[in-house]
């Protein structure tokens, strides 16, 4: 064909060049996000091995058979480590205490100096509060700041970790610290599979939904210039030379919204590098995918697009004038749904590897991403054949006249009828999958104030070996806002922590026995939130023994500046290994809020994909009623009122929906599940919150609406003059 024809057919209509501008447009946005998220994917084992130093991975310490800690032997070669969280107005950070011998050969992370007991190293953002806040509320819990961490040693500009000094011989005495030689150079990647996974599966969630825009354009192309294809294909041109033609123009369109979605990354990154994942924003270079990668999925984007294009062209095969155009599709079978069975077999195979800790980690990330693609891809094949077996049997209990041409559409059209609607099926599974993760992010912190459990402006701190208790409760007592400091001692049975009867009705405790003392189960008052328990009863106890106190407790007056110099002031008086807590932080110290991230992740994800699908319907539903105005003209001739037409466009959309959409719905909870099971770390699924179900009403509506924009089509194309011509 030349190319002043090609010209004419493709840019011939009135808008073409419109529709051409923004389908390059659309894939230039799309393009942008998935480099953006192929680039975080590729860099989050890096960005994890760069904090690999902040984890503690030496032995624990041993006991000789008199239950005596065995103290480690001071070694050049060796540090004592200790991961543990300290608090800030309620956030958790990361304190790493460690330990070395004066003329230590131990290589610091970043080729830092070695720090000498009493000094710390802290990372920019956590330095910009030490000077922002008061001394007595952060900086005083320290001793010597010596440097602040280099980007090279953190995962994100906003990461918030301190490294302490302290001295070998108090360090040996504590029973959790571990001695390993040197610091590990590269992180356990737990974190990051996590991460990986979820933004392999968020890129496929954006990829789907593009994939069936690019499709439902392509098909809506064909049916606007039917006319003309029509009139080309009478004086000779093949069916091939017509796909060529489409694939052509969808591969040029895609090709320039590719290279405008390079563009389009740079502009997104500095607002997605403000995203945190795994508790902290980005640095934009992790979000930056290698050029090679970037011209790969470019490239694979512009074949996919014009392959699409081209099979669509090829199948529709668009006969001359005056034929009858529409034909029934070729039969679809049970077979339709084999990949999305693969799907569920490589992604559940994959899951329960990577449970087990077996495999590479890489493969497994892959094999979890590729699993969910085939599900993805396979709930759009099994569609048709779906809604096929349905549309058999409403087709036999169809009276009215609008419900029978209906009928008769679905079953001829199985595939056109349910590609119209399958972005939406989509992006209910996928919003099903990433809610049933957000789902199972559980704050496990109560706000309020509950008979038996501590009082929320109450700071508890453990009493170490080596701590003063006397000293801690003297330095809580001078802090202002303190009202009341009780020292929870050990009972008569060591098991037991007793308080005086006053003392626990200070702590807001019920059901005293008559007893002067009381045996309560303070760890449970602290940590009920995180169990989801409710403490022992107390009962009555003979007083204590001796003099050793468990815990010490400060009841201030709520303020967070209070909170954090009762704090800061215990901390350093008691020398404290765990950093004292109120009962929400306690409750959320094992997450370190980093999992409230994915919710967020998950939640934007939501909103793409039912974002694109509602595009993708809506040029679908358009695309429909272009493809059929022969037909519909005719039935408006023969006496059908524009009502029934309508009627008929609503039944052909809602039937596949309906349908497919509590199966899909159900289907991305199941794969939900698995993640959540794999990949959680103690997490579990519960019901989703009410996102999910706004984003579930959304979709419908956004499907009504789109259904709904297309009766002014039905209405001009079945027009008196438009049925004449046609």
């Amino acid at each position: 064909m030349r190319p002043a024809a090609a010209r004419m057919i493709v840019f011939g209509a009135a808008g073409a060049t419109r529709r051409l501008i923004g389908i390059a447009a659309g894939i230039a946005l799309g393009t942008g996000m998935l480099l953006l998220l192929l680039g975080a994917f590729m860099h989050m084992p890096d960005r994890d091995a760069r904090a690999g130093w902040m984890t503690a991975r030496g032995e624990f310490r041993e006991f000789n058979d008199n239950d005596e800690l065995v103290l480690p032997t001071p070694a050049r070669e060796d540090v004592l480590v200790r991961v543990s969280a300290d608090y800030l107005r309620g956030k958790a950070f990361e304190r790493i205490s460690i330990a070395t011998t004066p003329d230590t050969t131990v290589e610091f992370p970043g080729g830092l100096e070695p720090l000498k007991a009493g000094e710390y190293y802290a990372s920019p953002a956590l330095m910009d509060l030490i000077e922002r806040y008061p001394d007595d509320e952060l900086a005083q819990r320290y001793g010597t700041f010596k440097g602040v961490l280099p980007d090279t040693v953190i995962k994100g500009p906003d990461q918030l970790v301190v490294m302490v000094a302290k001295d070998w011989d108090r360090m040996a005495a504590d029973p959790n610290a571990r001695v390993q030689t040197g610091f590990p150079d590269n992180g356990p990647r737990a974190t990051s599979m996590v991460y990986r996974v979820i933004l392999g599966v968020g890129a496929v969630a954006l990829l789907v939904p593009v994939v069936l825009l690019v499709g439902t354009v392509s098909q809506l192309g064909a049916a606007a210039r039917r006319e003309r294809y029509a009139t080309v294909r009478l004086i000779g041109t093949g069916r091939r030379t017509m796909a060529n033609l489409a694939a052509l123009e969808m591969g040029v369109a895609a090709l320039v919204g590719g290279i405008g979605g390079i563009g389009m990354t740079a502009l997104l990154r500095p607002l997605a590098a403000r995203l945190p994942i795994a508790g902290t924003r980005s640095f934009q270079a992790d979000l930056t995918a290698p050029m090679t990668a970037a011209v790969l999925a470019i490239a694979m984007l512009v074949v996919l697009s014009a392959g699409i294009a081209w099979w669509r062209s090829f199948r529709d095969d668009v006969g001359a004038l005056g034929a009858v155009r529409e034909r029934a599709e070729k039969k679809v079978s049970w077979r339709r749904v084999t990949l999305l069975a693969l799907g569920l077999a490589l992604f559940s195979s994959s899951a329960f590897i990577a449970s087990r800790g077996w495999g590479d980690e890489g493969t497994l990330v892959l094999g979890l991403v590729f699993g969910f693609a085939a599900i993805t891809f396979g709930i759009v094949i099994a569609g048709s054949w779906i809604t096929k077996v349905v549309s058999s049997a409403f087709a036999r209990r169809a009276r009215s006249g609008y419900s029978l041409v209906a009928a008769g559409r679905l079953s001829r059209h199985p595939r056109a009828t349910f590609r119209s609607v399958a972005g939406v099926v989509v992006a209910v599974f996928i919003v099903s999958v990433l809610a049933g993760v957000a789902s199972s992010i559980n704050s496990f912190v109560s706000s309020r104030d509950e008979p038996g459990l501590l009082p929320l402006n109450a700071v508890s701190a453990d009493v170490e070996e080596w701590s003063d208790p006397v000293a801690m409760v003297a330095a809580a007592e001078a802090i202002e806002g303190v009202s009341d400091v009780i020292a929870v001692r050990i009972g008569p049975d060591a098991a037991d922590s007793v308080i005086t009867a006053d003392e626990a009705r200070i702590l807001g405790i019920p059901d005293l026995p008559d007893s002067e003392w009381v045996a309560v189960d303070f760890y449970m008052m602290l940590s009920a939130d995180m169990w989801s328990q409710k403490p022992d009863s107390p009962r009555a106890s003979a007083p204590p023994v001796g003099d050793d106190v468990r815990y010490v407790v400060a009841v201030t007056d709520g303020k967070a500046s209070t909170i954090d110099r009762v704090r800061t002031a215990l901390s350093v008086t008691g020398d404290m290994t765990f950093a004292p807590v109120t009962r929400p932080e306690f409750g959320s110290a094992a997450t370190l809020d980093i999992t409230h991230q994915l919710a967020v992740l998950s939640y934007i994800g939501m909103a793409i994909a039912v974002g694109v699908s509602a595009i993708s319907l809506t040029v679908a539903t358009v695309s429909a009623a272009l493809d059929r105005k022969r037909t519909f003209g005719l039935l408006r001739l023969s006496g059908m009122p524009v009502r029934d037409l309508r009627r008929t466009i609503a039944v052909e959309a809602a039937m596949p929906l309906g349908v497919t959409l509590v199966a899909s719905a159900g289907l991305g909870f199941l794969v939900a599940y698995v993640m959540v099971l794999t990949l959680g770390h103690d997490l579990y699924l519960t019901w989703p919150d009410a996102r999910y179900w706004w984003a579930l009403i959304g979709s419908v509506a956004i499907a009504a609406l789109a259904v709904s924009g297309s009766f002014g089509m039905v209405r001009r194309s079945t027009e008196m003059t438009s049925t004449r011509f046609e």
